[in-house]
């Protein structure tokens, strides 16, 4: 977005007024207000007026994102760093391109038969037991999306438990082998190269964990990736490798195999609605006006809050603990996604992009962070999460649990005055809040489908590339450079400025060395 056009957004953004007099003005504000596949988006405690939305969509349209929405479901170029084409409307039978769409629907179907074949216990282990136990063995977008999903459809789930390992860390995995069995226990590993450091040294170790039991591995793995080839080469049969493409992202990849672990654990009717409900809010979102579209909205305001507003981070609490994971699920979405400081053609960018977003459930994090959101010197925008329909098994306490939602959003709003000082509330802080009519698959597809739409939205409003993540690469090839000077225990004549740490962990690790 050029300098011209945030400079009169900002302009415009300094004379909406506060929240109080948005209300006393306009009592329901219901413009702000949308409903869309399952979804109630109440965005009326934003610092939005009439003027200032329309200059938003302006901003929308200057920027031609109905068109780019729709190049992306036919299988345009849309990665153009990496020159790929970005396709996960074709994981869910949203897209126009049929040859990606056919590849998608085959390893689907693939990941169906062997989800089936291990739930029926007609895959089995080595040694003949029913697999009762996957760990799913990945990290990134091949975890945070399946932890999160898998938490998320805790009530859907009649399938063998589920276990994720991600860091590499040993402490991780070895807390998880220690509550499985080699015989009953099969290993997903899920890389998209079949190459990540943390991945394969952790399925390295698992590998030689179910030998030294006595098992014929082959039984007890699946691979999940862009390179098959290379994963038969390491030992996972053919039959047992489910391939994704270079043309899915991993923040984006829940919808392809890389959700094989959360297939298991729901089975197929589940997550086939799953899909169906990201196919849902898709079709919404490449159909409707953009004043009316739920993922455009939501994600002019968050650029409004991050880019326009200057505001550094938004807090996300979901008043679920079925959704306890959507925090970090987000943090990967939206900052690895839009955490860029060059535009698509390499220029700097001179607006903020990402905001830092963090966050944890209502009504745990109201007792930890709250205070700051309420009286704290920085404004946090936040956004609620919750559901109409209980997930638990007492009403009462969902009911008391959506009372704190609302009441939080209204105290954030209105805020409460008091002359001494310290009990005075300033309200005016932004806030959004999303209701699920209920958590079941299909609306979990929707919601996450609405936060994909939406990060690529901020994307191209910020004028860069969503899609690609070069900064994730830097620290990882030093990380080796590094781990081969430790190993050694001699460092590099190159004077780093991590040196004299370096040449400190080294005499603090020979102490601990036997003599």
């Amino acid at each position: 977005m050029n300098s011209e056009v945030l400079q009169s957004l900002r302009t415009v953004s300094a004379h909406v007024g506060s929240l109080a007099e948005l209300f006393s003005a306009d009592t329901s504000r219901d413009w702000l207000v949308l409903d869309a596949c399952g979804i109630h988006a109440d965005f009326s405690r934003q610092h939005v007026n009439q003027q200032l939305f329309e200059q938003l969509l302006s901003a929308a349209e200057s920027v031609d994102i109905a068109s780019r929405f729709t190049a992306m479901s036919s299988g345009a170029i849309v990665n153009a760093t990496e020159q790929r084409a970005v396709g996960h409307f074709a994981l869910r039978g949203s897209s126009t391109d049929a040859a990606m769409s056919q590849l998608a629907q085959l390893q689907l179907q693939r990941a169906y038969k062997l989800a089936n074949d291990i739930r029926g216990g007609v895959h089995k282990g080595s040694t003949g037991h029913s697999i009762t136990d996957i760990v799913n063995i990945g990290i990134g977008g091949s975890d945070l999306g399946p932890v999160m999903a898998h938490a998320a459809m805790r009530r859907y789930s009649d399938g063998p438990r589920i276990h994720f390992v991600s860091n590499i860390d040993a402490a991780h995995l070895d807390a998880c082998l220690a509550t499985v069995q080699p015989s009953t226990t099969l290993f997903v590993i899920a890389s998209k190269t079949f190459t990540t450091l943390e991945t394969m040294s952790n399925a390295q170790r698992a590998r030689a964990w179910l030998e030294n039991a006595g098992m014929d591995s082959a039984a007890h793995l699946v691979a999940v990736t862009a390179a098959p080839d290379v994963a038969v080469q390491w030992g996972v049969p053919a039959e047992q490798c489910l391939h994704f493409f270079d043309w899915v992202g991993g923040r984006f990849s829940l919808s392809s195999v890389i959700g094989f672990s959360v297939l298991c654990a729901i089975g197929e009717l589940n997550f086939g609605a799953l899909l169906e409900g990201m196919h849902d809010m898709d079709t919404h979102v490449l159909d409707t006006p953009l004043g009316q579209n739920l993922a455009v909205v939501h994600g002019l305001v968050w650029w409004l809050n991050s880019a326009v507003l200057q505001r550094a981070s938004i807090a996300v609490v979901p008043y679920s603990h079925d959704l306890r994971f959507l925090p970090a699920f987000l943090q990967q979405l939206m900052m690895e996604s839009n955490g860029k400081s060059v535009h698509a053609d390499g220029s700097a960018v001179e607006a903020p992009t990402s905001p830092v977003v963090w966050g944890a459930t209502g009504t745990d994090s109201q007792h930890a962070f709250f205070q700051m959101l309420h009286q704290g010197t920085q404004v946090v925008p936040v956004e609620f999460v919750g559901v109409v329909a209980r997930t638990g098994s007492d009403d009462n306490a969902h009911l008391q649990l959506n009372a704190n939602l609302f009441a939080q959003a209204q105290a954030l709003a209105a805020g409460k005055s008091d002359a001494q000082g310290h009990k005075n509330f300033a309200g005016n802080r932004p806030s959004t809040v999303l209701m699920l009519d209920e958590l079941s698959p299909r609306r979990l597809g929707a919601l996450i489908s609405m936060y994909e739409h939406s990060c690529a939205v901020q994307g191209w409003l910020m004028g860069i590339n969503s899609f690609d993540q070069w900064g994730v690469e830097l620290g990882k090839v030093l990380a080796q450079d590094v781990a081969a000077e430790l190993e050694s225990g001699t460092l590099s004549a190159n004077k780093t400025m991590t040196h004299p740490l370096l040449e400190w962990y080294l005499r603090a690790r020979k102490k601990l060395l036997p003599k």
